[in-house]
């Protein structure tokens, strides 16, 4: 498949732009994104969706993430949708994917940094029951979301829970947040009861969801970078200084092309890690799983526009000097939605870890993603 958008995904693209042109930092984009279908673009047919690509998922994450627009796409479509799309049993995704489908009920995702992993503990409580005990922090929307989708430990090991958020034993709490933008809750269970939803392989297939997690998130990334770099530019081609525009100066020229090669760099591994996240659908709508080597391409991706929107919002605020620095510019909120990107799946050492592995191995990572992750240690965080 070609590493590059299709006619379709350009014109997706550019309509989020219109749409969302002039709006700010933490504006409510939800609306707009059910007004649009946005929210169908990954499901399948068979449970209300528009049997979008994934790509196209990144075209929408992509356009959220230059706008900072605020809403519970990520968190709802993205990781508690594919969760149940990927790991629940059947009877729950007849029941609860078509609200989800719609966006007229929201959810969020309770797990650890790595998707697999979780604080919350389930003992058996009856056939069909869990009773949740734990403190889970950093839940992406967790405070607001309908719908609290749990990974939890157990004596069966790892298992798929569902619980309402405000059923009895669920608190919630939000507190000093990094990111304006986006909501980071504690969620804690006290003896809270839960419904057991898991599928068949739940563990292997919350890792597959975990890959398409990382990929969507630096999707967003790779906006947020893009736009900081416009902003940079547009800044240099008109703010003068000893006479000549910034821009001209060869200090400043090798800044932001360093920038856009970083950018593209990545760019072009999250393309090619959507390639591998494409994945069909049986006639009941189960997803199958996607390639072996997903999770190396989603590691890649996740170093690449990590490092790119980190950098990217830094040397955004150098080129504007002070200006940069004020509450008036909004490039704080894109210094702030980098900085707690980079650290919502934990550090990225083990995803650049998992990439060297797999070149040890002579397992396939592409020739553009080898050269960013080396590139960009030097000109990246």
């Amino acid at each position: 498949m070609p590493i590059n958008l299709s006619t379709e995904q350009k014109d997706l693209a550019e309509t989020l732009d219109d749409v969302w042109s002039g709006i700010e930092p933490g504006h409510d984009a939800w609306p707009s994104i059910r007004e649009l279908g946005l929210t169908e673009i990954p499901f399948p047919e068979a449970t209300g969706g528009a049997d979008g690509t994934f790509r196209d998922l990144t075209v929408v994450m992509t356009g959220l993430g230059r706008v900072l627009g605020s809403a519970p796409y990520f968190s709802s479509v993205v990781m508690a949708g594919l969760a149940l799309l990927d790991a629940a049993d059947r009877d729950t995704r007849a029941e609860l994917l078509p609200g989800i489908v719609s966006g007229a009920r929201t959810a969020a995702l309770v797990c650890g940094p790595g998707i697999v992993t979780s604080a919350i503990r389930g003992e058996v409580a009856g056939e069909r029951e869990l009773s949740l005990t734990g403190v889970q922090h950093a839940v992406v929307d967790g405070e607001s979301a309908e719908l609290l989708v749990v990974v939890t430990h157990g004596p069966d090991g790892t298992e798929l829970a569902l619980v309402e958020g405000s059923a009895p034993g669920v608190r919630r709490s939000v507190g000093e947040q990094l990111d304006g933008t986006r909501q980071l809750a504690t969620v804690e269970f006290d003896g809270a009861t839960a419904r057991r939803i898991s599928g068949p392989d739940v563990a292997s297939r919350l890792e597959e969801v975990r890959s398409r997690v990382l990929i969507a998130l630096a999707a967003e990334q790779v906006g947020l970078a893009r736009r900081c770099l416009e902003m940079a530019v547009e800044y240099a081609g008109t703010r003068q200084q000893f006479g000549r525009t910034i821009g001209s100066f060869q200090g400043i020229k090798h800044k932001l092309v360093d920038l856009l090669v970083a950018i593209e760099l990545a760019e072009v591994t999250v393309l090619d890690a959507s390639n591998g996240a494409e994945r069909g659908c049986d006639e009941s709508g189960t997803a199958e799983p996607g390639g072996t080597e997903l999770a190396v391409r989603a590691a890649a991706a996740r170093v690449l526009a990590s490092r790119a929107a980190m950098t990217a919002a830094e040397e955004a605020i150098q080129v504007h000097g002070g200006i940069g620095f004020t509450w008036e510019h909004p490039l704080h909120h894109y210094f702030r939605r980098a900085k707690a990107d980079q650290l919502l799946f934990g550090d990225e050492y083990p995803y650049v870890q998992s990439v060297g592995e797999s070149l040890v191995l002579g397992r396939e990572v592409t020739h553009e993603a080898q050269e960013g992750i080396r590139l960009t240690g030097a000109v990246g965080r």
